[in-house]
């Protein structure tokens, strides 16, 4: 992959969030520079043949492909940090730090998927399919097995305190996903992700056919990742996951400041398994850091709180699903038009109310063939904000969280689309190559 000029990456970006008709808002390039396209890429790169599913992305863009269509040398790490935004990414790479600077010549902007948030990021990453085909679209989402909004990380209904409240003897992957890992379809390998995330019912439905390794804290993923790559025979694919930047962006905000201090934090460590992996392993070995999305910034005074506007709940069918910065709606029986009235009057200025059925014939959630579920999945109506505004709703019974955020997405801002794809051995990342 051929690092871009000066002012490439500029210009690239800006063809990946020009407006697209009809919305008149940015789409994903599912075509061949997205996150399954990735996956994609590396399948291949693996010379492994998944077949049996027309949902599954094509390759990244020759131009982008890191593999250039031929056979991986060694193990291939597929780094996925959570929150990495292109533009902060542009931004540390400008600067004055050293790893910034070398990362900048192995970096490329791609997009992530709609809704530009975890759950749909990571299930396209892990089945190589987009949202629209394995029928993860959200956060929080209707899930018509169960008949409720669920809330996909913690696999339980929206408002109820218990996780994992869904994942019974009838639960399998399949009733969330239509799309299987891509480990459960012949692809070798093993996940890297966080102790407390082991044995989940997302996790199972990301890993599926995996080994699966935890790690506690940073320092222990640099340890285990080089554990993993100094066997004699070593995992040919390794996912790893690590959140962090996420964590502290929607905290914080997403300023530069921070996203720095995690970015460097983030390359010193693959500067020590570089150091420390025997040196030929270290150029055989390739690893592509890439991202679920980017944030903007929020205002939590500014958030829109569904449950205390009763003109708008009335008309509702279900709870709000989606993520702050995108919701879904569905209206009761033959109340669609009133419920996008009632939005109207109380959405903040520069809002958008596009229906569903528009934005999945538009291509953003990925061309088809589509999960049987989706419009079921999405309702009636999509809602976007703009920043610094957001969405909320508190179920019945509930308890509002008092947790204020300062960052978000979920939406088709820039700076949640665009990610960076820096791609090229453990041994250049690592500043050793």
């Amino acid at each position: 992959m051929a690092p871009p000029a000066a002012n490439e990456w500029e210009s690239e970006v800006h063809r990946l969030v020009e407006p697209q008709a009809p919305l008149g808002l940015p789409r994903p390039a599912y075509d061949g520079r997205s996150l399954p396209n990735v996956t994609s890429s590396v399948v291949r790169s693996l010379g492994v043949e998944v077949v049996g599913d027309p949902g599954v992305a094509p390759p990244l863009t020759d131009s982008l492909d890191p593999f250039q269509g031929r056979r991986a040398e060694g193990p291939v790490v597929v780094f996925l940090a959570d929150g990495f935004g292109g533009f902060s990414f542009a931004t540390w790479a400008r600067g004055p730090s050293d790893a910034g600077r070398r990362w900048r010549a192995f970096a490329r902007p791609i997009t992530t998927v709609f809704p530009t948030t975890t759950t749909a990021a990571l299930v396209s990453l892990s089945t190589g399919t987009y949202p629209g085909r394995n029928g993860v679209v959200g956060y929080r989402q209707f899930l018509p097995a169960f008949g409720v909004v669920a809330d996909l990380l913690r696999m339980t209904p929206v408002g109820v305190p218990h996780p994992e409240s869904l994942v019974g003897p009838i639960w399998t992957p399949g009733i969330v996903s239509a799309a299987p890992s891509v480990f459960s379809r012949g692809v070798p390998g093993l996940a890297l992700s966080r102790d407390k995330f082991r044995g989940t019912g997302f996790t199972r439905l990301l890993y599926e056919g995996a080994e699966y390794v935890p790690y506690a804290t940073a320092s222990d993923l640099a340890h285990q990742l080089l554990s993993l790559l100094s066997r004699p025979t070593p995992p040919p694919l390794i996912f790893t996951y690590w959140d962090e930047l996420d964590t502290i962006h929607h905290l914080r905000g997403p300023t530069d400041p921070l996203f720095g201090f995690e970015a460097d934090r983030l390359a010193h460590l693959v500067e020590f398994v570089g150091r420390h992996l025997e040196p030929a392993r270290a150029r055989s070995a390739t690893l592509l850091v890439t991202a679920d999305h980017g944030q903007v910034a929020l205002h939590p005074g500014s958030s829109l709180r569904l449950d205390l506007e009763p003109e708008i709940v009335r008309e509702m069918a279900r709870p709000l699903a989606g993520d702050r910065r995108a919701g879904y709606f569905q209206a009761l029986p033959g109340r669609t038009d009133h419920l996008r009235a009632a939005l109207e009057r109380r959405l903040p200025p520069g809002s958008r109310i596009v229906p569903v059925a528009d934005a999945i014939a538009g291509g953003w959630f990925g061309p088809p063939p589509h999960h049987p579920e989706l419009s079921t999945r999405l309702g009636e109506l999509l809602v976007f904000v703009p920043p610094p505004y957001g969405l909320t709703m508190v179920p019945p019974g509930a308890k509002a969280s008092t947790l204020e955020f300062f960052g978000g997405h979920g939406g088709l801002a820039p700076a949640e689309l665009v990610v960076p794809l820096v791609a090229g051995s453990v041994a250049e990342l690592a500043g050793i190559g």
